[in-house]
């Protein structure tokens, strides 16, 4: 089942970018925002570094050792 379901996560992020390639973006703002994929990218490189982020926030500053209060 997990082998399964990785396999159509790749599958919807790699259609999800193709289907980015092709659609037209006429009235953007910014110049980033004609960048076919651009916004795929930031948000999964934007959850990676939440991801990183916390989890080193956690390790170093939130979490104490089992002998903490001895």
């Amino acid at each position: 089942m997990g082998r399964k379901l990785k396999y159509l996560f790749f599958i919807g992020c790699g259609l999800s970018m193709l289907i980015g390639l092709f659609i037209s973006h006429e009235h953007v703002h910014f110049w980033w925002e004609k960048i076919g994929v651009f916004d795929a990218l930031f948000g999964f490189f934007g959850c990676i570094v939440i991801v990183l982020g916390s989890k080193a926030l956690g390790h170093h500053g939130i979490q104490k050792d089992e002998d903490y209060y001895d």
